[in-house]
């Protein structure tokens, strides 16, 4: 699937360094401040903060909490509006979703979480034993340590549910989109001129910034998903709202076992003999009566 009409190679090299240094410039300057707020906040310095996290024993969650919130605003959200404020020859376009769309949408919600599922119970029994040990160990830390933040930001306040939903679910959502959707995706299939290309190069990146090894699997058939939704519908908006939708009933998942009512046993349980047979039909349902957005092409002039 060839993308014709495209920049030079040259310039999406440019675009890609650039898109990579104001990221990396913004989390930097967005973690300082982050660190001062704090400081000046709980009067507790970074080097508190950090040993807490090397540690793992999370006793200052609330400042991890604002901490993640800089981060999250500082990593993806920020840079992209900066790099679309500079770059004019990247428009990112966004309606207001039809009622066919969000029929779709609800289609490939459950798409997404059936075969999401089926993805994790593969990378259980298959492991990663194909990847260097030291890529393992690195993963799994990365893991581990990801999961246990995330159990710490749980708790059964509901005003820190809808603290998490902003933090983990909307700001995610919004940023993420915008960068490896509206930017990144855009560039990599200028850069290899073809955008089933740019889509897999996307998603690759995707699913190892996330640095959950369990979950690789189904944070790169996500990214496919989204990408392949946005190429072809070119709304943003669309793949946003998905987005949203996975991470906060994720999160609704974890909030539900923190407050007693259901076990995380019972949830699997769901996962495995709900979600995924009624991802497989919809999925076939989808090939078999082409339930696609119309096709649009992706102008970069």
């Amino acid at each position: 699937m060839k993308n014709k009409a495209l920049l030079p190679v040259r310039k999406y090299l440019s675009l890609f360094l650039l898109s990579i240094s104001i990221v990396l410039i913004v989390k930097l300057l967005f973690n300082m401040f982050a660190v001062g707020f704090i400081e000046k906040i709980w009067d507790l310095n970074g080097l508190e903060i950090y040993n807490d996290l090397q540690n793992q024993e999370f006793k200052y969650i609330y400042a991890h909490k604002a901490l993640a919130f800089f981060d999250q605003l500082g990593t993806f959200l920020i840079p992209s509006i900066l790099f679309l404020i500079i770059i004019k020859s990247i428009p990112i376009n966004y309606l207001i979703p039809e009622k066919n769309d969000w029929f779709k949408l609800v289609i490939y919600f459950f798409i997404l979480l059936g075969i999401a599922q089926i993805l994790l119970v593969i990378s259980t029994y298959i492991g990663y034993d194909f990847l260097p040990l030291s890529t393992q160990d690195f993963l799994r830390n990365q893991q581990d340590f990801n999961t246990k933040i995330q159990e710490g930001f749980i708790t059964e306040s509901f005003y820190g549910f809808l603290f998490n939903i902003i933090l983990l679910a909307v700001i995610p959502a919004l940023g993420e989109e915008l960068f490896f959707r509206g930017i990144l995706q855009k560039i990599c299939i200028g850069l290899f001129k073809n955008n089933t290309a740019g889509i897999i190069i996307t998603s690759l990146i995707f699913g190892i910034l996330h640095f959950q090894i369990d979950n690789l699997l189904s944070i790169i058939f996500a990214s496919l998903l989204l990408g392949y939704i946005y190429d072809f519908s070119n709304n943003i908006f669309l793949t946003i709202l998905l987005h949203f939708g996975f991470n906060s009933f994720s999160l609704l998942c974890m909030q539900t076992i923190k407050w007693n009512l259901v076990t995380e046993s019972q949830l699997d349980l769901l996962a495995n003999y709900l979600f995924i047979p009624i991802g497989i039909v919809l999925s076939v349902m989808v090939l078999a009566r082409k339930i696609f957005w119309r096709k649009k092409t992706i102008s970069l002039d």
